[in-house]
């Protein structure tokens, strides 16, 4: 058995040229022997040949060392090191909309969501009064500017004279 065939099993295409590699999946990161520098920068997309089917990730971040792979299991001298994430997971996360549905806005409670997770959820007056306690004017100055504002003042309704006085 060549043990050193087993150091960098894997293929990855470079600007149109194969290397041999090591993949760590768990750290999203490629290990390439190389004699000459590959052509490769960050934002560029690489493809790893995974039995008959080839992957594309992007290039986040990378390394050349020189001298790096102190020739075992190769025959190049230096490694590059590639940090990578997988470039079809990040297409099908940008093409999802980024949708903040604000609902149940009452006098008394607010609550904010983002993809059905709660991300707040405290109410108005809670809030008020907690930034009245505190010694930050500009928080504050803030809420007031916040309540002043018609389109807030219109939603909270007459509870709005009411939260002016805590503050």
């Amino acid at each position: 058995m060549d043990f050193n065939a087993l150091a960098y099993p894997d293929i990855v295409v470079i600007a149109g040229s194969e290397y041999k590699c090591n993949r760590n999946i768990k750290e999203n990161k490629l290990l390439i022997p190389y004699t000459e520098e590959p052509d490769i920068g960050i934002d560029d997309i690489i493809k790893v040949k995974l039995g008959a089917r080839e992957h594309e990730y992007k290039v986040t971040d990378l390394k050349f060392m020189k001298g790096g792979t102190l020739g075992r299991g190769t025959k190049h001298h230096h490694l590059l090191t590639l940090y990578c994430e997988n470039d079809l997971m990040q297409k099908k996360n940008d093409s999802s909309s980024s949708v903040i549905n604000i609902g149940s806005v009452h006098g008394e409670q607010l609550q904010i969501v983002n993809h059905n997770s709660q991300t707040v959820n405290i109410t108005i007056n809670d809030l008020v009064e907690k930034v009245s306690k505190t010694n930050d004017e500009e928080a504050k100055i803030l809420l007031k500017q916040l309540f002043e504002n018609s389109t807030v003042a219109s939603i909270i309704g007459a509870g709005t004279s009411a939260l002016f006085g805590i503050l």
